[in-house]
């Protein structure tokens, strides 16, 4: 059951294996959209059995939503439980001992089963309102679409898919990618490889808005651990966090409809038609900056904590992000 006043924004769910620090870094943002009511962040889910990420992902949300005494209650981070946990980044177990922190996923049971989660919270939105973040490999999503009725469940309660699909994510499991490509029910916008690469996450706002904005941002200590200092981190999940909760906001170009496919060496393939329901996204030179003070805004922006009546989505989205120096950071690259 939904609580507000009138329709609420659209509900996110947010996949990820949680590989590389810029899925991590697009959890943050998607939360800062929330915020700014541009979304409700539903459920995260991990498309692999790593019970260290888990907590860490877990830890985050539970920054974002506040206290357990706060009307919104945590859902548990959905974790796959087959397949190999991979590596564990020291961006995951740093924030803890730096911050005294506790890690509150101990076993498999402090998580949640992603199929069951993708079914129960998609069932809890209006119909039409609600959209996917694919940001690691497919594994999940195409899990998802062999579960009995999940299709039309998906079809009848989500606008869109947006998946960050660069090499990296496809050969991952490249079964899963031409599965949920070749059968998702609704409009699907790809990121590719393009974006990531040519529009970098700054990593001097680590020492600078992110401090400055929210000292105790869980994002901090991880950001540094993950790289030796100074880096810039490729954008693939954040951009397509980023449009997925702002896909008006042309912050990206969006190529005319067509079907997208993989081949077997993980690269993509594109054929225009009209009746298409694919879309691939890509740079937009002229907003380079305006996506690199969204990033930054948003990711390092202090919790709005989610509360039991939330107004309605306006018709109009007014543009109240502060202004940052973004030029000034671009300029300082790691040498």
């Amino acid at each position: 059951m939904q609580f507000g006043r009138g329709k609420p924004s659209a509900g996110a769910f947010y996949d990820s294996d949680f590989t590389t620090i810029d899925e991590v870094l697009a959890v943050g943002l998607l939360n800062g959209l929330q915020g700014k009511n541009d979304c409700r962040v539903a459920i995260v889910t991990m498309s692999r059995p790593n019970l260290a990420v888990c907590g860490y992902i877990d830890m985050v949300e539970r920054y974002y939503r506040g206290s357990a005494g706060n009307f919104a209650q945590v859902p548990p981070i959905g974790m796959r439980t087959t397949g190999q946990p991979g590596e564990t980044s020291a961006a995951f177990t740093v924030p803890f001992a730096s911050k005294k922190r506790v890690n509150p996923v101990k076993t498999v049971i402090d998580t949640g089963d992603p199929n069951t989660l993708f079914r129960n919270y998609l069932q809890a939105q209006y119909d039409q309102n609600g959209f996917f973040i694919l940001a690691g490999p497919a594994t999940n999503l195409a899990a998802a679409l062999e579960f009995r009725g999940m299709k039309e469940l998906i079809a009848a309660k989500m606008k869109y898919l947006v998946a960050a699909l660069p090499e990296r994510n496809i050969k991952a499991d490249v079964a899963a990618a031409k599965k949920v490509l070749a059968e998702w029910p609704t409009p699907v916008y790809v990121v590719g490889e393009d974006i990531g690469t040519a529009i970098e996450f700054p990593g001097a706002s680590i020492d600078k808005e992110f401090a400055a904005n929210s000292p105790e941002n869980p994002f901090s200590d991880a950001y540094k651990a993950y790289k030796p200092m100074p880096y810039n981190a490729p954008s693939w999940a954040m951009a397509a966090t980023l449009y997925a909760g702002r896909p008006k906001e042309g912050y990206f170009k969006a190529s005319e409809p067509g079907t997208i496919t993989v081949r077997d060496d993980g690269k993509l393939g594109f054929t225009a038609s009209a009746q298409g329901r694919h879309q691939m996204l890509s740079v937009d030179p002229a907003q380079k900056d305006k996506v690199l003070q969204a990033y930054i805004d948003l990711t390092s922006a202090k919790p709005v904590f989610p509360q039991r009546f939330r107004p309605p989505v306006a018709d109009d989205k007014k543009a109240d992000d502060k202004k940052s120096d973004v030029k000034k950071i671009i300029e300082e690259k790691p040498q």
